[in-house]
């Protein structure tokens, strides 16, 4: 269903043009996935994104809670689920660092400390997940040589860290199968694979009326509509008619709930570089995690 235009390289927008575009909000993609795929469990389950910690303001990228219930989730990525689960996402141009790893860990210390009375939770109700688009060789090769952790791949694209403080998993999206794990799979900037695009589009043909499916396929569209050496990669429109609704009027929907999403953290950031006189240029624009 995805399908390629006959512009020549030629008409390609120049690497200077590319610098400005549109932001994809990657947290917000890689929530709805996994939203979508632990659907069957949704009676049981409750994600909050961009969750605040503290007075310091340290936010986990997404807290799943799993309401109090000895019922266990059998799907590939939530076999360590407990009661409070944990989710440090890495966007399409990053991987897992060693750094991200210990973050997250003291986030869930920070957790528990939040959370009820004293004594009340321990990091037996903590699980911790590493989303990552690639392979962290050496998050892995750290855990490994200096921790002296195991790393057992539980499927493709699941490993579990033995003996950590926490349930930890890492999640490496491109290692995934479609079979098992369709919408996050498919979360990247370079859905090329035909067949993995009909895969998605078919299923998303039979879900499209379901907001947590739309926000996720909006953010897929502005990724993916970009320069790839003059081939262009973009949603066919024929997906979004049935909603009555334009590749290029999704896009435009997701720019402006990205701008909403970042302006505030960009009014936060310049006013303490204003306080500090330190230039702020908005000039030039990045890619978020």
């Amino acid at each position: 269903m995805f399908v390629k235009s006959n512009r020549n390289a030629s008409d390609a927008p120049s690497k200077q043009t590319n610098r400005k575009r549109t932001r994809v909000n990657w947290h917000e993609a890689a929530s709805c996935a996994l939203q979508i795929e632990l659907r069957d469990y949704s009676d049981i389950l409750e994600y909050m994104e961009e969750y605040i910690l503290g007075k310091n303001s340290y936010r986990i990228d997404l807290l799943v809670i799993k309401k109090l219930t000895e019922q266990t989730i059998p799907k590939n990525i939530a076999l360590i689920f407990k009661t409070f689960n944990l989710f440090e996402i890495k966007g399409v141009g990053s991987t897992a660092g060693i750094d991200s790893y210990y973050k997250t860990i003291g986030y869930a210390g920070l957790l528990i400390d939040q959370t009820g009375a004293k004594d009340q939770y321990s990091s037996l109700d903590v699980s911790l997940t590493i989303l990552s688009c690639h392979y962290p060789v050496k998050l892995i090769k750290h855990l490994r040589d200096e921790r002296k952790l195991s790393v057992e791949k539980i499927s493709p694209g699941v490993y579990h860290i033995n003996k950590e403080t926490f349930n930890t998993q890492i999640i490496v999206t491109n290692r995934l199968t479609p079979e098992d794990n369709l919408y996050l799979r498919c979360l990247t900037d370079k859905l090329h694979n035909m067949e993995l695009a009909d895969k998605l589009a078919d299923d998303y043909q039979k879900h499209w009326e379901q907001e947590i499916y739309d926000r996720y396929m909006r953010q897929l569209a502005v990724a993916n509509k970009k320069s790839e050496g003059g081939a262009y990669m973009v949603i066919n429109e024929w997906l979004y008619e049935m909603c009555g609704t334009s590749s290029d009027e999704v896009i435009a929907r997701a720019k402006k709930e990205s701008e909403a999403y970042y302006q505030p953290k960009i009014d936060y950031l310049k006013s303490l570089l204003i306080q500090n006189n330190i230039p702020f240029d908005l000039e030039t624009e990045y890619d978020a995690d």
